[in-house]
C-alpha cells in the first residue's frame, strides 16, 4: 500500500508524537444489517503480520483486513482543523473526524 501524509497531518502527528511509537490505521466492520467500515487511528505497536510503512519519522502499521476494506492501494492521511484527520483514497473520502488517540480510549 502506498500511503501519503499531507503536511498538515504530518505537523499534527509530530506535535502529538510519542518516540518509537507506531500509528495503527484500523478499519473494522460495524453495524447489523447495514454493515459498514469504521476507521480509526491510534498509537500501537506493529504486529508481525502488519504492513509497516515509514514516512520520515512517522511509522504506520496496517493489517491486511483493513487494506481489504479500503479496496485501494493508495491512501492519503490528511488533517483539516474543522474535520480532524481524514483518510482519503483516489475514489473517495473513507472517513473524517478521526482523532489520533490511545487504542482503548
Amino acid at each position: 500500500m502506498q500511503v501519503t501524509i499531507t503536511q498538515e497531518a504530518k505537523e499534527r502527528i509530530i506535535a502529538a508524537s510519542r518516540p518509537d511509537q507506531t500509528i495503527r490505521i484500523n478499519g473494522e466492520l460495524v453495524g447489523g444489517c447495514g454493515m459498514n467500515v469504521e476507521y480509526a487511528l491510534w498509537w500501537d505497536e506493529a504486529n508481525p503480520t502488519d504492513q509497516v510503512i515509514k514516512i520520515g519519522e512517522v511509522t504506520l502499521a496496517i493489517d491486511s483486513q483493513t487494506i481489504e476494506h479500503m479496496d485501494t492501494d493508495k491512501l492519503t492521511i490528511d488533517y483539516r482543523p474543522q474535520q480532524g484527520f481524514r483518510l482519503v483514497t483516489p475514489a473517495q473520502i473513507l472517513a473524517y473526524g478521526i482523532q489520533l488517540k490511545d487504542r482503548w480510549v
